[in-house]
This record gives structure tokens, sequence and C-alpha cells, in this order.
């Protein structure tokens, strides 16, 4: 899964999804910005155990959905002071393989 992840990812680089950043931040103050793109294609991340959790969605019925969810994790040292800093990516792997694996928009329509 994880070699489908950056495969996909490689393909979608121009996809401006890719342009967030998330910001690395250790205890000793160093802090650095790495973009999605750089998050999923440089391989250093760890698929997380999937977790039932309730839907966030409003639901039509009484009962609460439940779905699951898989995270990601990135793991890497602090540059500063060699600690082990760890950032949960802030989509669930789920709903990542469909922005990866849907078309482009048309850019006639967005363009």
């Amino acid at each position: 899964m994880k070699e489908e992840i950056i495969s996909l990812s490689q393909k979608a680089r121009n996809n401006i999804f890719f342009k967030n950043k998330i910001e690395l931040r250790c205890n000793c103050g160093h802090s650095e910005k790495i973009t999605y793109y750089e998050f999923l294609t440089g391989g250093e991340f760890n698929i997380g155990q999937a977790t039932s959790t309730v839907s966030p969605f409003i639901s039509e019925t009484i009962y609460d959905e439940t779905i699951s969810v898989t995270p990601l994790y990135l793991s890497k040292r602090c540059a500063t002071c060699d600690e082990e800093l760890t950032v949960v990516f802030p989509i669930a792997l789920e709903a990542l393989i469909l922005i990866l694996r849907s078309n482009p928009p048309d850019p006639q329509m967005y363009g």
C-alpha cells in the first residue's frame, strides 16, 4: 500500500492539494515545514492501524454510522537536537486514496 501511495502521489504531483504544508515543531524550538507532496513521496511515513469511529457527516437515521479510518504517521529526526518528531497526516488513508485516484478537473471548466 505504501508503494501505491508514493506512486499515485508522484503521478498527481501537479495537484494543488499537494502544496499544503505541515509544520514539524520540536521541544527545542526547531521547526520545519514540508508540503504534502514531500510527506507522501518521501516514503518516510508509516501506515497506522485502522480504527472505527463515528462518521462526522450528518446521518438521516437514528443510529450513528461508524466508519474505518487509517492514519498516516511521519517520523523524522530534529536537525538540532536529534529528537524524534512524529506528525499525523491530516487526511485518513481512505480519503487520500480517493483523492489520488480521482481525475483532475476539466481545464475548460476550472482553467
